[in-house]
C-alpha cells in the first residue's frame, strides 16, 4: 500500500509538473497581442469594405496606407492618395506614419492578407483607428472605385 501511495503521489507530481512546463508564460507583448487580437474580433477585425473605405476617405480624408510592393503599385496603380510602404519594411519608415495615433488610417494590399499584418502591427504600435480595406486593392478594383496611376 505504501508502494501505491508513493507510485500515486509521483505521478500526481509529474503531471502537475509537465502542465506546469507546457502553460505559456505571460509577457507585455503577448499580452499586447491578445488585447489587439479581442480589439479585432470584436469588430470585424479590423475590417471595412472597400465602398465603405471610400465613404472614409470622402468625409474624413483618412491616412491611405498601401502595403503592397513597389512592383505591385506600377503595375495596377493605387488608391489616389496612398503612401507606399510594404508591409516588410514598415519597421524601419514609422517616420512617414501620422505623429497621432488619433488619425484615421485606412491599409490595404493586394487581396487583404499583409493589409491585415499591416493594421494589426500599426494597432500594436498604439494606432487607434486603422482600419483593412476587405479584400484589398483587388475588391477596390472589381468595385469600380477610382484608381489612380
Amino acid at each position: 500500500m505504501k508502494r501505491f501511495l508513493v507510485s500515486l503521489a509521483a505521478m500526481a507530481f509529474l503531471v502537475g509538473a509537465s502542465a506546469l512546463a507546457q502553460a505559456p508564460a505571460s509577457n507585455p507583448g503577448a499580452d499586447a497581442f491578445a488585447t489587439v487580437i479581442a480589439t479585432a474580433s470584436q469588430s470585424h477585425w479590423l475590417q471595412v469594405s472597400p465602398a465603405d473605405a471610400m465613404q472614409e476617405i470622402d468625409a474624413i480624408e483618412p491616412f491611405i496606407l498601401d502595403v503592397r510592393n513597389q512592383s505591385e503599385w506600377d503595375a495596377s496603380g493605387h488608391v489616389a492618395g496612398a503612401t507606399l510602404i510594404p508591409v516588410a519594411d514598415l519597421p524601419n519608415n514609422l517616420d512617414k506614419l501620422p505623429q497621432d495615433v488619433n488619425t484615421p488610417m485606412l491599409v490595404y494590399c493586394g487581396v487583404g492578407t499583409r493589409g491585415l499584418y499591416g493594421t494589426l502591427y500599426l494597432t500594436l504600435l498604439g494606432y487607434t483607428n486603422v482600419k483593412n480595406i476587405s479584400g484589398g486593392f483587388t475588391a477596390w478594383a472589381a468595385a469600380d472605385l477610382p484608381v489612380a496611376n
